[in-house]
């Protein structure tokens, strides 16, 4: 990572006390920048796709290739996140295109990820905390709270806290979120049900919405240049009938076979994340 953008990751770090405040989409924005001319600079590459419907290219930089990118949904213009940015921070980003909304996000994050592929070696965390970060401002801003990562749980015998993924509580009687982000699932996607299980086991079925936002779920082999995804239908169906009930699963990059989700029980409705700044006041005000 280079010091420019290291020193921009931390200012965004240095603001997450308080993740909704309008100076963390400003650090987003100037990190997202500085990401673009990093890139601008390096190789790209083009992968083979293993995936019907989708083409995949790839940064390069010396001996380093980054994680897939996907071409139809990557726009680099930072003037698409700042104009979603701004329509977020006022209250509504639905007048967009839910497909415009999906890019601008996505740019943002993989650019991100990206550039931590080509200059570090085998970092995971630092694209992930940085995803949490992006995706709980667009969260946070919209809603107008701040998440919370720990509750409050009822016990005989002591106080005690129960540790959560992002949970965004609106108030007495409203909605309360349950976020979990991540930039890929694979076979830890179990944890996300589980989570939502433990929450309407404390305090009630209906009570937390489910929404969890995934990146993506590709995989790329960096020595034949060929992409895939690696996905868990079958699993997904049956945590969802025998585990607990998911509201939502938003993607940046929507996998094929989880899409096909929609139209199978039990009802797994899988989405654009674009389509959250269209449909959050619904959930919001019809949570079952």
């Amino acid at each position: 990572m280079s010091q420019r953008v290291e020193e921009k990751y931390r200012a965004i770090q240095r603001l997450t006390g308080d993740i909704k405040a309008p100076e963390v989409g400003v650090a987003l924005s100037d990190l997202f920048q500085e990401c673009l001319r990093f890139l601008r600079k390096v190789k790209c590459v083009e992968l083979e796709s293993k995936i019907p419907g989708k083409q995949y290219f790839a940064f390069e930089l010396g001996k380093k290739i980054s994680r897939a990118i996907n071409k139809a949904e990557y726009n680099p213009d930072s003037n698409e996140w700042d104009r979603l940015l701004k329509a977020v921070q006022a209250g509504d980003a639905s007048a967009f295109s839910i497909q415009d909304d999906t890019r601008a996000v996505y740019a943002a994050a993989i650019s991100f990820c990206a550039l931590i592929d080509l200059t570090k070696s085998g970092d995971q965390k630092t694209p992930g905390t940085f995803f949490e970060y992006l995706i709980g401002h667009l969260f946070a801003s919209r809603l107008g709270v701040n998440p919370r990562t720990r509750l409050p749980v009822l016990n005989l015998d002591m106080d005690t806290t129960l540790p959560t993924d992002f949970v965004f509580d609106l108030g007495a009687n409203r909605a309360k979120f349950h976020l979990p982000i991540k930039t890929s699932t694979r076979e830890r996607v179990i944890q996300v049900w589980a989570h939502q299980r433990v929450l309407d086991g404390v305090y009630g079925t209906g009570r937390f919405i489910g929404t969890p936002v995934i990146l993506a779920e590709t995989k790329t082999d960096t020595k034949k240049r060929e992409v895939v995804e690696i996905c868990l239908p079958d699993q997904w169906r049956i945590y969802q009938m025998h585990i607990a009930q998911l509201k939502r699963i938003y993607y940046l990059d929507v996998p094929v076979s989880y899409a096909r989700l929609n139209e199978v029980f039990p009802p797994l409705c899988v989405r654009p994340f674009g389509e959250y700044f269209v449909e959050v006041d619904t959930l919001i005000s019809s949570p079952s």
